[in-house]
């Protein structure tokens, strides 16, 4: 931590930048079900379907979101918490065989997982921290 006379760097640091840019590269693959989701089901939902469509936008919020809360210096857990999320998801598909995008299948697990990883770094969680507590 550091001394109270020290100003804190208004700048975030390169993990910081590097998870943010990361999150809105994320986000696209939650946009894509939704909209795929949401174009199969011709807009009518019905029980439990509209958690196909709620999730994926849930998810795209959490990226977005996070990314700017995690520039401002206000929260890293937002994007890492949207981001290790949406690896859970992708993971349990590609794990369970439900998906056979190959080579794309593999990029677009790791930039989330990725993202998480950058955002949960040290260097990063005490920027925020020292972010936060400064005037």
């Amino acid at each position: 931590m550091q001394s109270p006379s020290a100003p804190v760097r208004r700048t975030p640091p390169a993990p910081a930048i590097a998870a943010a840019v990361l999150a809105l590269l994320s986000a696209f693959v939650p946009a894509v079900f939704a909209l795929a989701a949401l174009a199969f089901s011709g807009g009518e939902l019905e029980g439990p379907d509209w958690l196909l469509i709620a999730v994926p936008v849930l998810l795209v919020l959490g990226l977005l979101v996070g990314g700017l809360l995690l520039l401002l210096g206000r929260s890293w857990l937002v994007l890492a918490l949207s981001a290790g999320l949406l690896t859970a998801l992708l993971l349990y598909g590609y794990a369970s065989g439900g998906w056979g995008a190959g080579a794309f299948g593999v990029f677009v697990v790791l930039v989330p997982l990725l993202t998480t990883v950058l955002a949960v770094l040290p260097r990063v969680r005490s920027w925020v921290a020292a972010r936060r507590t400064a005037p």
